[in-house]
């Protein structure tokens, strides 16, 4: 089958998306969140007049010129091989390269030809054949060849490509031919891998098992192509925007660590005739939503980074009618950190504490978000077939007590860690306080220390939950047990082991062991609970019948709920305050974010 304009996925629907001690706090938030994007109902409401406004075009000519002022946390570095520095350097780099294919800012769940202009599938879903647009150049007026992806694919894929860092590239979610095998350093053969350069403009991926997901997940960050030439010559230098070649609608033309950069357009881009902006501004703030309200409110900036840490503030504030906030794929979750101690290996404790969280009443102190009582959230088709954790204090007083700690008697004090203040985290550990009576304690720290404590394994005195909110992309339930085992070896998560086997795993990471090795390592070696969720999880994802493979992944989607490694709490999208005269900008699910194609300034 050939796709010429468009390849259909896994449709995304329009997203749907008790305890007295915090009522006061409840009502206040409540009543201020009147004009935010989801409703009392759980609806995804994200279609205000405001938001008509902004994407009205009347009909006439969009616009052209303006510049663009955005805010968001600190990007460190803009290499699509290599993971972190959260959503927003994604943004600029879907901004500066262009892959094979991009989302579809109309719909989502669709994919438009990129530096492809079409591609065909194998009747068998595993091959998949791109055929490249013959007018794709990169800044400096190269032409894109398919001998630029080979290049680019054998990158990603080169074990140790992140540094110190984590590789963007996920295995598991692509399941190309060979390439975990080659990341993991078992095999220097690149020709093992589904990757071949068939001809000058023909380029063809070969995946191991059928997924409906893959061409969504192409239209990721981390398949940006680099310039190769650039690179082989001039080392790690290719980043400096004096340097700078790529193949997207801008260029780097400044970039400073912990100040911001600016991006203007890229004369030679195939497409530049939807772009309309002459100069798209970013500054880094790593201020948090106190800093980004106050220059939003003064007009400094067009559209604020991420401000999930205080939403209230912005809820509450003479913007708040501004808030945009994409569908809900997001999970915000408790993920149990390693420790000596017994306690939080026991399921049946971490049942409880998933229990004893009233999350209506934390959606009444997050809002936009809404309550989330799984790990699937409701942008997935069918979420509603795995059942979510219920609300009931009775059943988790008597979980802890069959754990041996009665009335919380002997329970250590869990830490709730963090990198930002939230007045949800503050209100869980206040329900675990009264409905269990235990201690508990907020361990808010840099987020460099968040990161080295989260991935640790803690001595007997600290034990407890690290805060992440994760998405489900695309939203399927293929993507969700994808998710669920990662790329790499972890010691958290559904990964999670006796303290022994974690430390092993640490030191043998820190030896500079094979991935493959450390992973084994871990194998058989989780709790029962896990292992069985994985086992699940592994035999849905290579199903090769759908009917019976959505079966198996509603059923590993609820194994996966019921180990309690991760509980969620609230199902949520990004949000964003965007300034009126911006206009035709559309928030996705991805955690690229939006894209500026179409995107126009008004005035």
């Amino acid at each position: 089958m050939t796709r010429a304009t468009r390849n259909i996925v896994d449709n995304v629907p329009q997203l749907i998306g008790r305890r007295t001690f915090l009522a006061a706090t409840i009502a206040a938030a409540a009543a201020a969140s009147a004009a935010c994007g989801f409703g009392d109902d759980g609806s995804d409401n994200n279609t205000s007049d405001e938001d008509d406004a902004n994407n009205s075009g009347g009909g006439s000519e969009p616009q052209r010129g303006g510049t663009l002022r955005q805010s968001m946390i600190p990007v460190t570095h803009l290499d699509p091989a290599v993971s972190g520095n959260s959503s927003f350097g994604q943004i600029m780099m879907i901004g500066l390269w262009e892959g094979l294919v991009v989302i579809d800012a109309d719909d989502p769940s669709q994919v438009l030809p990129g530096v492809a202009e079409s591609w065909d599938i194998s009747n068998d879903g595993l091959t998949y054949t791109f055929h490249l647009r013959s007018d794709a150049t990169w800044s400096n007026g190269d032409p894109v060849t398919v001998s630029d992806f080979e290049w680019n694919w054998k990158r990603i894929l080169t074990p140790g490509i992140a540094g110190e860092g984590a590789p963007s590239f996920n295995a598991s979610t692509t399941r190309i031919v060979g390439a975990g095998a080659y990341m993991n350093g078992e095999t220097t053969d690149f020709t093992t891998v589904g990757v071949t350069a068939l001809d000058d403009a023909t380029f063809e991926l070969t995946l191991e098992e059928p997924n409906p997901d893959f061409l969504i997940h192409l239209a990721g960050y981390w398949a940006l192509p680099l310039h190769p030439a650039t690179v082989e010559e001039l080392g790690e230098a290719w980043l400096d925007p004096e340097n700078w070649v790529s193949n997207g609608a801008y260029v780097l033309d400044s970039f400073r660590v912990n100040q911001g950069a600016v991006l203007l357009p890229n004369e030679h881009y195939w497409d530049a005739d939807s772009y309309y902006l002459d100069r798209w501004e970013v500054t880094f703030n790593d201020g948090g939503t106190t800093a980004d309200l106050l220059a939003y409110q003064q007009g400094e900036i067009d559209i604020t980074g991420r401000i999930e840490d205080d939403l209230e503030a912005v809820t509450t504030s003479d913007v708040a009618d501004e808030l945009m906030t994409s569908p809900t794929n997001q999970v915000r979750r408790l993920i149990v950190m390693n420790s000596k101690n017994p306690a939080l290996h026991d399921v049946r404790v971490r049942q409880a504490l998933a229990m004893s969280i009233d999350r209506e009443a934390l959606a009444g102190v997050a809002k936009p978000a809404v309550a989330g009582n799984s790990l699937v959230p409701s942008a997935v088709p069918e979420y509603d077939q795995v059942p979510g954790i219920e609300y009931n204090v009775d059943q988790a007083q008597s979980l802890l007590q069959d754990a041996g700690y009665a009335d919380g008697e002997g329970m250590p004090t869990v830490s709730l860690l963090d990198f930002q203040q939230s007045p949800w985290v503050e209100a869980i550990a206040q329900m675990w306080r009264e409905n269990l009576n235990i201690n508990v304690e907020l361990d808010i720290v840099e987020i460099g220390v968040y990161v080295e404590k989260r991935d640790a394994v803690h001595p007997e005195d600290y034990t407890g939950f690290y805060i992440q909110n994760g998405a489900i992309n695309p939203p399927t339930f293929l993507a969700t047990a994808q998710s669920a085992i990662p790329g790499a070896p972890t010691i958290n998560g559904t990964n999670l082991v006796p303290p022994e086997i974690g430390e092993d795993v640490l030191a043998a990471q820190e030896n500079g062991t094979a991935p493959a090795d450390v992973y084994a390592m871990i194998e058989g070696n989780r709790h029962p609970e896990l292992e069985e969720c994985v086992t699940l999880l592994r035999e849905a994802i290579g199903e090769r019948d759908e009917a019976t493979q959505n079966d198996l992944l509603i059923q590993a989607s609820t194994a996966w709920n019921e180990t309690y490694t991760l509980i969620p709490v609230l199902w949520g999208g990004y949000n964003l305050l965007v300034k009126p005269r911006v206009q035709n900008l559309k928030p996705w699910i991805y955690p690229t974010i939006f894209t500026t194609k179409g995107v126009t300034i008004d005035g």
